[in-house]
């Protein structure tokens, strides 16, 4: 029974991660304290991540442990969400981790203002050549609310699609309905811009980092037909929020869209027929959503209007690089450990 007033509720995420598992409950364990509370959700793991768990949070003061059937990503963390106590949540994946400071930092910034949304840090981990990168942005704290300049921020810094990349105020997602679609790849996708359209204010707190594991057995590292389908459809579901809702960021969505089509259209190439006419399928459906997300860049907008929506996404993607703000930075590991 948790009797304490709970801060932050971590909510651990975890499907067949026993070779990680253990490296990311440590971290955690050793900034747990009597205002946060540890939300292990695991999806019907097949090997010894549950056992593992068991034995690594006996340490833990506030903890609980739910096992589900293979239901995937999204359900576990809808699970978390309607069963956490905490103030704001925060999200972690099974093979990832967050930063020494994380929490005491975190608790800072959250009991000095009551933000909607706090935006940390993300370094990321490549485990096959065991080298860190930080995505690094040209500014220190800063406070954002709802305006054009905060929309062009969020683009041209590319902050999207990870829920991992945000705390959230509990309430707030509770109370605007947001949660993860379910039985879909990049859910993230969906829910990270819903979370920054929906927000009052939201704070970027530098220094306090999350670690992302890049390795080969990832979701984004072994892409399929499903991958980009999903992405299609969240793009088909950002449309719809769009339409439907007054947002804050008309502009910001549209770039979120364009890049779902954009990613799945330019690797048109890669798929067998089959593959190629569900594709083709999707665009003669949805041909006004392809024009609502090309319509974010004057650049897309010609292209399109030269070589048709069919082929100018295409083109935008080889003749164009996105230009971001921020320009990450190389870490040693050694730095990490200071």
């Amino acid at each position: 029974m948790i009797k304490n007033k709970i801060l932050f509720s971590i909510i651990v995420t975890t499907y067949n991660n026993e070779k990680h598992i253990d490296k990311c409950l440590s971290e955690i364990e050793q900034q747990c304290n009597d205002e946060t509370e540890l939300i292990i959700i695991d999806d019907g793991s097949s090997d010894n991540t549950v056992s593992i768990c068991k034995n690594k949070i006996t340490n833990i003061k506030n903890f609980r442990l739910i096992v589900n059937k293979h239901l995937g990503l999204s359900n576990s963390r809808n699970v978390g969400i309607k069963e956490a106590c905490g103030d704001y949540i925060i999200f972690v994946d099974g093979d990832d981790w967050i930063g020494k400071d994380y929490i005491s930092e975190a608790t800072k910034v959250v009991k000095n203002k009551k933000y909607d949304v706090i935006l940390v840090d993300t370094i990321k981990y490549f485990e096959d050549t065991d080298n860190y990168c930080l995505e690094n942005f040209s500014f220190e704290h800063l406070e954002l609310f709802p305006g054009k300049s905060t929309s062009e921020f969020l683009i041209n810094n590319n902050i999207c699609g990870r829920a991992w990349r945000v705390i959230t105020k509990r309430t707030f997602l509770l109370n605007n309905n947001i949660f993860f679609s379910m039985s879909i790849l990049h859910e993230d996708e969906e829910w990270v811009t819903k979370v920054f359209n929906k927000y009052n204010t939201i704070f970027y707190a530098k220094g306090i980092q999350y670690f992302y594991r890049k390795h080969k057995n990832s979701i984004t590292s072994n892409k399929t037909i499903k991958n980009y389908l999903d992405l299609l459809y969240v793009a088909k579901q950002l449309f719809e929020f769009s339409i439907k809702y007054n947002i804050n960021y008309k502009h910001y969505t549209q770039y979120v869209i364009f890049r779902c089509i954009r990613n799945s259209f330019s690797n048109y190439s890669r798929f067998n027929n089959d593959e190629k006419l569900l594709l083709r399928k999707w665009y003669r459906n949805n041909v006004e959503i392809y024009k609502y997300g090309a319509n974010y860049t004057l650049k897309s907008r010609l292209l399109c209007l030269l070589f048709s929506y069919k082929y100018g996404m295409v083109l935008y993607r080889k003749l164009f690089r996105i230009k971001l703000d921020r320009k990450d930075i190389k870490i040693l590991a050694t730095e990490l450990k200071k």
